[in-house]
């Protein structure tokens, strides 16, 4: 029996888009390129966005090996990109830059997610396992709180914070833990079938790979049940706990 369900972020929780990528880019280059500017560095647009890029190519490629980035290593590989030396102070303002344009510009909550939780809630425990980018898990608590859904997640672990990322199965024990559910009782929910699927099985969890917003996957077989629409998620589990 399921007792407990976690979730990706990204493209399972809320739909991304390159449209809103590329405005909160524009907005994180015009902010950093001000508030640079009052500690007296001067810089291009262009240079701002190319240690911005430098800086999440690196995140990406630690992502590749499994490993997550912290946020303080990227706004050191970001001034390091620069050649600037940021006080403690003008990092933390940089790193609220960053976080800020992402909250300003957030996407929108995947359809029918949000009515949902709270039935789920009732029913089972519910956590997010999520990789973070270059946007610190900090500002997705923002997110999910101003969007009014943060308190039905009972644990939130994000990759900047343990130093994995998916499909590393720590980032599933860990949560179960401090869950006290057993992986055998738990579902991961996710779009990723080289993260969230491949690491919920190798954890011992029931996986789902949620298709609404990423339509398309290899080895898709690898999960338990593929979804589209949250509408039907509570027979799909229903389905799946009676096919085992």
């Amino acid at each position: 029996m399921i007792q407990a369900i976690t979730f990706d972020f990204w493209q399972t929780l809320y739909a991304d888009n390159t449209e809103l990528l590329k405005i909160r880019e524009d907005h994180r280059a015009h902010k950093c390129k001000d508030f640079l500017a009052q500690c007296n560095y001067q810089f291009t647009l262009e240079q701002i966005k190319k240690a911005y890029q430098i800086t999440h190519e690196m995140v990406t490629e630690a992502w590749q090996i499994h490993r997550g980035v912290p946020m303080e290593e990227c706004i050191s590989k970001f001034s390091e990109m620069l050649e600037i030396n940021l006080t403690p102070s003008q990092a933390n303002q940089v790193k609220s830059l960053i976080g800020n344009s992402t909250l300003l510009h957030s996407p929108p909550l995947v359809p029918f997610i949000k009515d949902l939780l709270p039935k789920l809630s009732d029913k089972y425990q519910l956590g997010i396992i999520s990789d973070t980018g270059i946007t610190a898990g900090t500002f997705l608590r923002e997110m999910l709180t101003n969007d009014g859904i943060l308190d039905y997640f009972s644990v939130q672990t994000f990759s900047d914070e343990t130093g994995f990322t998916k499909p590393e199965i720590v980032q599933y024990q860990k949560t179960l833990e401090k869950m006290k559910i057993k992986p055998s009782a738990a579902l991961h929910i996710g779009d990723l079938v080289r993260t969230d699927i491949t690491g919920a099985k190798n954890a011992g969890m029931y996986a789902i790979r949620f298709a609404g917003v990423t339509t398309e996957q290899e080895n898709e077989d690898l999960a338990d049940a593929i979804l589209s629409d949250y509408r039907q998620l509570e027979n799909t589990i229903e389905k799946l706990m009676h096919s085992t």
